[in-house]
């Protein structure tokens, strides 16, 4: 599910292949859509760029942009906007379960262990 929006995401800004007119796969490096039904969070996105450029050490622009390059750079875009939608998604269960157990240990009287 997540997949199939970030593909619509990243190929709503994708250049798209016309008979007999060229294109430049740089253009595929623009940063999917924001906003809308299709779009991804303009936060998520800075973050996502913080984590390539920074952490992971991936060039912002390539010098080249070969058709491989730029699927292998759009899988790895992909790749990090789920890895970083699984991180928010953690933090919010780990937060429930925290309430949970203070419910619960208000309830019994005594406080749960916590593992």
């Amino acid at each position: 599910q997540t997949a199939a929006l970030l593909d619509k995401a990243f190929g709503s800004t994708a250049p798209i292949p016309m008979p007999e007119t060229p294109y430049l796969q740089s253009g595929r490096l623009a940063p999917p859509a924001t906003g809308g039904a299709l779009g991804i969070n303009k936060t998520l996105l800075k973050r996502m760029d913080t984590v390539l450029v920074e952490e992971w050490k991936v060039p912002a622009k390539p010098l080249v942009a070969t058709k491989r390059f730029c699927d292998l750079y759009d899988s790895v875009r992909k790749d990090t906007l789920t890895l970083l939608t699984l991180q928010k998604v953690v933090l919010q269960k780990e937060g429930q379960l925290q309430t949970k157990r203070l419910r619960l240990a208000k309830v019994s009287g005594r406080a749960v262990m916590e593992e």
